[in-house]
């Protein structure tokens, strides 16, 4: 399969990044042998712009991205959003407002078209995870609640987690976002939850991409390896995912490849060729 015929979707963490957070010569030297030859590499990624670039200094991915979780395709080239759908804020803020009264050690997130906007205190700010989103600023939930919000990241234990599930229920928030559950390897026994405009993810957002101009005819390959790139890969043409994958993602995947910290993105490039 020629390079100038596909266009592949990247997810970062636990995918391009090994376990350090660092993108392996590689995985480097592959995406630029793909893309000089005409392949389109693009970024499909929870975090923010800003954040995403932060981290990917030297990566030459060329097309326009998916981010927040889909709630965003962002153009680096343009430096600008194609695409956004915004979370119901007015649903959101009563959690927040709830997690800093019950929780009040949990790390409260809330993403903007400009900024990651703490919105708890930065005395009580967990250091590793907020070296991942370093690119933010301190606020209260009032200031926040000024513009439209992308999603809400609450960042705190399980045990926390469950009661702000009883919380949604109680009032009748649950329907109006969608959430998804992850880990970090940064905060080992750490869970987090995000708070997501209802019926968006990756997947959505891939379709919104296949609609760009750039990839139309293209083939659409996507690699990822949590359960926030299960949609991402049920929507692609051809879905790969490195080994360290949950079972979820390795039952829907066309290929299992080598690990994240084994230049699983490098392993891709290489399989495609071959096709």
């Amino acid at each position: 399969m020629k390079p100038n015929e596909t266009a592949i979707f990247c997810d970062l963490d636990g995918t391009l990044f090994d376990h350090t957070g660092a993108v392996s010569i590689e995985n480097r030297n592959a995406i630029k042998r793909y893309t000089e030859a005409g392949g389109l590499f693009a970024i499909a990624t929870g975090r923010c712009p800003d954040n995403m670039l932060e981290f990917l200094d030297g990566v030459g991915f060329n097309a326009p991205c998916i981010v927040l979780n889909g709630a965003g395709v962002y153009d680096h080239a343009e430096k600008r959003y194609l695409y956004t759908c915004f979370a119901d804020r007015e649903a959101i803020a009563p959690v927040l407002k709830y997690c800093r009264e019950k929780h009040p050690l949990f790390d409260l997130q809330v993403y903007t078209e400009a900024h990651i906007l703490y919105v708890s205190p930065k005395e009580t700010v967990n250091v590793p995870f907020w070296e991942l989103h370093r690119t933010s600023c301190f606020t209260s939930i009032e200031e926040a609640e000024k513009e439209p919000w992308f999603k809400s990241l609450l960042f705190g234990n399980r045990e926390g987690l469950r009661d702000v599930e009883r919380f949604l229920t109680e009032r009748n928030l649950a329907d109006r976002f969608d959430r998804v559950y992850a880990t970090t390897d940064i905060v080992p026994g750490s869970e987090y939850l995000e708070l997501l405009p209802k019926g968006v993810n990756k997947g959505t957002a891939l379709r919104v991409c296949r609609g760009l101009d750039c990839y139309r005819g293209r083939t659409l390959v996507a690699i990822g390896d949590y359960n926030n790139d299960v949609e991402l890969l049920t929507e692609a043409d051809i879905a790969a995912c490195p080994s360290n994958s949950n079972d979820a993602v390795k039952a829907i995947s066309d290929m299992v490849l080598p690990s994240n910290d084994e230049h699983a993105v490098a392993a891709l490039i290489d399989r495609l060729a071959e096709r």
